[in-house]
């Protein structure tokens, strides 16, 4: 298949993906919202926030970059490094997944919680399903890897609605034991699927390759994406943390779920990093000038569709708000039209990772993440007190805003053959004539029917 034709395919799988696994989790979401009020949801929402910050050790930061050498591998036909590359992956997952198994449970014996377990749990299923994932993804198998999507989210919305039938405890508790459900069903489904897709690798000799071969990965980039990557994630929980220490339950509660709403629709544009992140280490050798074109593309498209979608969003926030969450979380209003315009931003920041990866240029990758948890950091420190969870939802507009400049900047340095103009947004190319013009010849043949 064509670069077009492959990043179709990925595009259609992952928009079937995302609208199953949305629907599902507003449904979830809705139920949650009923099961929990705003202190228990912002102690869950406290409880994933350190689930996130164990997934940091869980792959230490590599699992972006195996996917990247397993494509580059796949793309050379080398099935053996393929076979040693995902064996070794998951021998590391589930390595470090058992310690945080054991670290997780002892701390909740000692402060009598069982949420500690159960995110411990939840953390080991992750590991196996992570490799799964990173098979699909290297191999650029969307529809598995979509599968293994929609498994997990109909899968949880199916415990969330039964609850009531097979729990008779604390509410908090029960939502919180669906989690590591969720990963065990998901990791049976995954199985099956990789049975499917192994074959092709099983008979493949790997003894041309050592762990000298995964030094080597280790030294020339994954030590920068292994600290990048989990500043990356410990970034996203700083405002959790922040508003946890210095606000209340209720505003960490409103910051949720607006942050909540806004992951619903960020799915739909988080699809196309998603697609194109192995397709951009394959290319990036093979033909610059075709994935500069796809790449501009992209970025012209997310930007007025994010333009649009923030604008349109900001005017029906209320209803969202109390269609999914009911009236007793219209506090989070205000922030959510506030981070709505985060989704402007990312069209111009979608490319980047795929780009550093493919470049092998992780070490500028931790040197801004490392810059923008340092500002990020003293900025909430500023905006939690004085605004609660709007003061965090502004700070973090601001500090992404210098982040995603930063990169671009970066990548016109480094790579001037990719550089992509933010101002090209506001072209008009060949491509989106033709595209109009099919789109008009389709709108009169609808018509004339």
């Amino acid at each position: 298949m064509t670069l077009q034709q492959r990043i179709f395919q990925g595009m259609t799988a992952f928009s079937l993906d995302t609208i199953v696994s949305t629907v599902a989790s507003v449904l979830s979401a809705v139920l949650v919202f009923r099961y929990l009020d705003p202190t228990s949801y912002g102690r869950l929402a406290l409880f994933l926030s350190f689930y996130a910050a164990g997934g940091i050790f869980l792959d230490l930061g590599m699992g972006g970059v195996f996917i990247a050498e397993i494509a580059r591998a796949r793309g050379a036909g080398d099935k053996s490094r393929v076979k040693f590359l995902l064996s070794h992956y998951l021998l590391l997952l589930l390595t470090t997944g058992t310690l945080l198994l054991i670290i997780f449970v002892a701390i909740g014996l000692r402060q009598g919680q069982p949420l500690w377990g159960m995110i411990g749990a939840y953390l080991w299923l992750t590991a196996p399903n992570s490799a799964a994932y990173a098979l699909f993804h290297g191999t650029t198998r969307y529809r598995r890897l979509a599968a293994q999507s929609i498994t997990r989210s109909l899968t949880r919305l199916a415990l969330l609605a039964t609850l009531p039938w097979w729990w008779r405890g604390e509410p908090l508790l029960g939502v919180g034991l669906t989690y590591p459900l969720m990963e065990l069903v998901t990791l049976l489904i995954s199985l099956r699927l990789a049975q499917i897709v192994w074959p092709e690798l099983r008979r493949a000799p790997t003894t041309a390759y050592s762990r000298k071969e995964l030094l080597a990965i280790f030294q020339r980039q994954g030590l920068y994406a292994a600290l990048s990557i989990p500043i990356k994630r410990i970034i996203d929980q700083l405002p959790i943390w922040f508003l946890k220490a210095l606000a209340d339950d209720v505003a960490l509660g409103s910051y949720a779920v607006a942050q909540r709403v806004l992951l619903l629709i960020f799915s739909f544009f988080r699809s196309m990093e998603t697609t194109i992140f192995p397709l951009v280490s394959e290319q990036a050798e093979a033909d610059k000038a075709r994935l500069q074109g796809v790449l501009r593309q992209m970025q012209r498209y997310s930007f007025w569709t994010g333009l649009l979608i923030a604008i349109f969003g900001g005017i029906v926030a209320p209803w969202i708000i109390h269609l999914i969450a009911g009236p007793t979380y219209l506090m989070a209003v205000p922030p959510l039209r506030v981070m709505l315009w985060l989704l402007v931003l990312y069209a111009f920041s979608q490319s980047q990772r795929p780009l550093f990866y493919a470049l092998r240029e992780q070490r500028w990758l931790f040197a801004i993440y490392l810059l923008h948890a340092i500002i990020y950091s003293a900025l909430l420190g500023i905006g939690v007190p004085l605004g609660g969870a709007m003061g965090a939802v502004l700070v973090r507009l601001l500090t992404t805003s210098l982040a995603v400049s930063a990169r671009l900047f970066v990548l016109s340095r480094v790579a001037s053959w990719i550089w992509i103009s933010p101002w090209s947004v506001f072209a008009i190319e060949a491509f989106d004539r033709k595209l109009w013009e099919r789109f008009k010849q389709r709108a009169k043949r609808a018509i004339a029917r």
